[in-house]
């Protein structure tokens, strides 16, 4: 009766680490399945540790106090209560990921079914080892049970590194049929996009204008993994005749990686910063990496690279750069090449909470432009743009056209209106220095009363705290209301405090729900409440 007993509880609780784990692998997967030591990651282990630990030790207590007969069922019981705490955790909303459920993949699917056989392993074995061990003449079969759950994110991070080889192999199937595809279309033009910041919204705004002459295709959303590109080919629509690969990069090596898929011929570098500076290590790698787009397109013959001379690495780039055609687009020199280029600038510029005017200069021709992107910066992107645009034949028109057409993209610097008279502006999606810079200088373009929420800059490894403290200073020039969220509350407050910034009109709150309930009680018509880096439950 015992052993049914046994192998029943173990059941129980073998089906109670599967749905646990779901949570911990909904983490992993927001971090392209790899473990990253999160926030969210810190109070799951030590909520699974310390109950482990007490249960352990009650198994223990309970069965060398008890009589011999009863110890068996003394343990059963305490298994019971741990039963209680384990469905009790799965109750805390405080553990799951609010931004964004797991997504059951191919990929997630196999990783359950792995973990869930490493844990069915685990478990057995230490159901095993507990019977060994006697206390009052009585197996402990179920004192080892509850480490099992505290072990769970290393399960987790092994069944990850079990299932390496297999995801690379499925990764290579998939990339070398993107590449196939890609070859057979070989009149297709191919642009590549890459940078620290702006890359989705200047592969939007060039899609869009380049569609008044041809049927141009970007990847949807932020697809700028290997396998991100290999999706958005395979939707590439039969007529398609530029395809605009957004590339996006954490490690040296990965922007090569995508230019050895997508093969571009031309290319479009928006800028450097410090996003991702704790896996890049250095500014200097950032660089590298990003400069791969250019080594590649160079290798060519007859390829364009649109540089953006605004920033100083990209400046630098272009200068190093040997491309055939090389096109430096910035607020002074607006536009240079290596041979004969019409000058590309714009003049007359007024900039306001609606979006932007100008005149577009394009040589000795001239258009006034209208668009509802806000910021002036967005102007430097509209002109990296119309400068690959003019390459690729387009004429002043054209352009003029689709630049009337441009519209914000979802959750950068997007504005909406409220029902209730509040602003919102959307600028949740970035999470760079320069992003948060130009966020803020777009909110001064607003009248009323200015509400900053943010939740701070990350994966800036060492400088994080230098970062935050610098953005807390910049948020008190602009801001009459700071709500600071996270990790970084405290350094970002610091920041503003320096300034002389006053400490009542501060909010500090752990979590973005907390956040949510000030906005209920706070906002009132007129207000303009500026939506920063709205990171994901890692963070």
């Amino acid at each position: 009766m015992q052993i049914g007993v046994i192998i029943a509880t173990v059941l129980v609780f073998w089906i109670l680490t599967i749905v646990l784990s779901l949570r911990i692998v909904n983490l992993v997967q927001l971090e392209g399945y790899r473990v990253v030591n999160s926030r969210k990651m810190k109070s799951i282990k030590r909520k699974l540790w310390g109950s482990a630990v007490c249960i352990s030790l009650c198994n223990a207590i309970f069965s060398f106090i008890s009589v011999s007969i009863g110890s068996f069922y003394v343990q059963l019981v305490v298994q019971g209560l741990y039963l209680i705490v384990l469905l009790v955790s799965l109750a805390d909303e405080r553990d799951k990921c609010t931004h964004q459920p797991l997504v059951y993949t191919a990929r997630a699917k196999r990783l359950i079914a792995v973990y869930s056989f490493v844990t069915a392993l685990f478990l057995a074995t230490v159901s095993i080892a507990g019977s060994v061990i006697k206390i009052n003449s009585v197996r402990l079969s179920f004192i080892f049970i509850p480490i099992v759950f505290a072990l769970l994110p290393y399960i987790v991070a092994l069944s990850i590194a079990i299932n390496k080889p297999l995801e690379r192999h499925i990764a290579n199937k998939f990339i070398k049929k993107c590449k196939l595809q890609l070859e057979n279309r070989k009149n297709m033009i191919k642009i590549g996009i890459t940078g620290s910041f702006a890359k989705t919204t200047v592969k939007n705004i060039l899609t869009t204008i380049l569609n008044q002459e041809y049927k141009a295709y970007c990847a949807p959303s932020n697809y700028n993994t290997p396998l991100g590109v290999c999706r958005a080919v395979n939707q590439l629509p039969q007529d398609c005749e530029i395809f605009v690969a957004e590339m996006g990069a954490r490690n040296k090596g990965d922007i090569a990686e995508l230019c050895d898929i997508v093969k571009p011929a031309y290319g479009i570098i928006t800028g450097v910063g410090s996003q991702h500076l704790a896996t890049f290590k250095s500014k200097e790698n950032i660089y590298a990496t990003k400069k791969e787009l250019s080594d590649y397109v160079e290798k060519g013959s007859g390829g364009v690279m649109v540089f953006n001379a605004d920033n100083e690495y990209v400046k630098r780039m272009f200068e190093e750069s040997v491309a055939s055609e090389r096109i430096a687009v910035s607020s002074e020199e607006y536009a240079s090449n290596l041979k004969d280029c019409e000058e590309i600038k714009a003049s007359e510029i007024k900039c306001d909470s609606e979006g932007l005017k100008f005149v577009l200069h394009i040589g000795d021709e001239k258009r006034a432009c209208v668009c509802k992107l806000i910021g002036r910066h967005n102007l430097n992107n509209i002109l990296l743009c119309v400068a690959m645009a003019r390459k690729l034949g387009l004429n002043i028109v054209q352009i003029a056209n689709g630049i009337g057409e441009l519209t914000p993209v979802e959750h950068r610097l997007q504005t909406i209106e409220l029902p209730t008279g509040i602003t919102i502006i959307d600028d949740s999606y970035n999470s760079n220095e320069e992003g948060a810079k130009l966020a803020l200088e777009t909110l001064k373009l607003f009248k009323g009363r200015k509400i900053v929420a943010t939740q701070g800059l990350v994966e800036m490894g060492a400088g994080q705290e230098k970062a935050n403290f610098e953005l807390g200073e910049s948020i008190a020039s602009v801001a009459d209301v700071a709500i600071l969220i996270g990790i970084n509350k405290e350094n970002i407050r610091l920041g503003m405090l320096s300034e002389g910034y006053c400490d009542k009109n501060i909010y500090t709150v752990s979590h973005l729900d907390d956040a949510k309930n000030i906005f209920s009680a706070m906002l009132k018509k007129g207000d303009v409440l500026l939506l920063q880096n709205d990171l994901p439950d890692n963070y």
